[in-house]
This record gives structure tokens, C-alpha cells and sequence, in this order.
């Protein structure tokens, strides 16, 4: 979080994690699940939420109340509607949206998306490019933090463990490749 669109790389883990989860997005649900907070899996899966619940002690939850959301880049991301924000004496208690991507890099095949980011961690100016997300997260990002210091966060993760991540404070402009 603290260089929003440096893209690193999570170390391999050797998990078989049920769709629609991938190894990239099961490494960071290790890492950052536990009985204190609640996740919401965005589309129906019994055994992808039964899978984080057991590895994790993590709970389920509805979206409006998860700390932590994984979701597909391709998916609609009507979780993303009413997830928390945070309130003006909490900001930290808004949700971080996992998004799980086809690929990110500094150049992107057609059909991906080019991100210009500025903001707090930036030098000036950078650029990411993400295949398999859908602008329409974007623009819900977008209105969603508005009313900074709330807000959410979110974070890009490949099937293989390419991750990158965006702040709340981090200003995007996009265009389609």
C-alpha cells in the first residue's frame, strides 16, 4: 500500500485453492484473515468460503459488513456497493477489496485497462495496466471515495502472485487498451 502500482510479486505458496479463488488471492487471504475479521467471497461458492473459513478462522460475511472482499476483475462488482467506508474517528474500518486479474504490467494487450495514478507514494506519475478487470470497478472505486479519509482500498492480484495496490488516496484516470 505504501507504493500504490508497484507491481511485486508474493512468494509461491503450494496450495490447490477451489474456485474462484486463485493461489495469488489464497496467499493474501492467509496473510491478512484471521478470527478477528470478516470476508466476503463475492459470488456463491460454498467450498471457496468453506476453504478460507478452515485455513483461516476468518468468517463469512455480507458485504456491507467484510473487512476484506474478494471478487473477480471481470465480475460486476455490486459487492463493492455498500461495503464499509469507515467513519470520519475510524477511516481504517473501510473494507480492502481483493480483485482477482488476468495479468498486470507496464504495457497490457488489448482488452486491458492503463491506470494513471497520483497521489501520496507516487513520484509524480505511474502507470499500470491490468488485463481481466472491468472499468466499472473503477468507477465504483471512484464514487465510493469521495469522502476522503473514508473510503477503500484495493488490491490487484494475478493468479500466479503478481500484486499490486491502490490506497484509498490514490487518484486513478483509465483508459481502455
Amino acid at each position: 500500500m505504501a507504493r500504490p502500482g508497484r507491481i511485486n510479486r508474493l512468494a509461491p505458496v503450494n496450495v490447490t485453492p477451489p474456485a474462484p479463488l486463485t493461489v495469488g488471492a489464497t496467499s493474501i487471504a492467509f496473510a491478512l484473515l484471521n478470527a478477528d475479521v470478516g470476508f466476503h467471497l463475492a459470488s456463491t461458492h460454498p467450498e471457496a468460503i468453506a476453504y478460507l473459513q478452515a485455513n483461516t478462522g476468518a468468517g463469512s460475511a455480507e458485504s456491507a459488513t467484510a473487512d476484506f472482499l474478494f471478487l473477480r476483475g471481470d465480475d460486476t462488482p455490486d459487492a463493492l456497493q455498500n461495503a464499509p467506508l469507515g467513519v470520519p474517528a475510524y477511516p481504517e474500518g473501510g473494507a480492502t477489496a481483493v480483485v482477482m486479474v488476468e495479468a498486470l504490467g507496464r504495457s497490457s494487450a488489448q482488452g486491458g485497462l492503463a491506470l494513471k495514478l497520483t497521489g501520496p507514494g507516487i513520484e509524480g506519475r505511474e502507470t499500470v495496466c491490468i488485463t481481466g478487470l472491468s472499468a466499472a470497478h473503477l468507477e465504483l472505486r471512484q464514487a465510493r471515495n469521495i469522502e476522503f479519509p473514508l473510503g477503500l482500498d484495493f488490491m490487484f492480484v494475478t493468479a500466479d502472485g503478481q500484486i499490486t495496490c491502490l490506497p484509498r488516496t490514490t487518484k486513478v484516470e483509465w483508459t481502455a487498451l
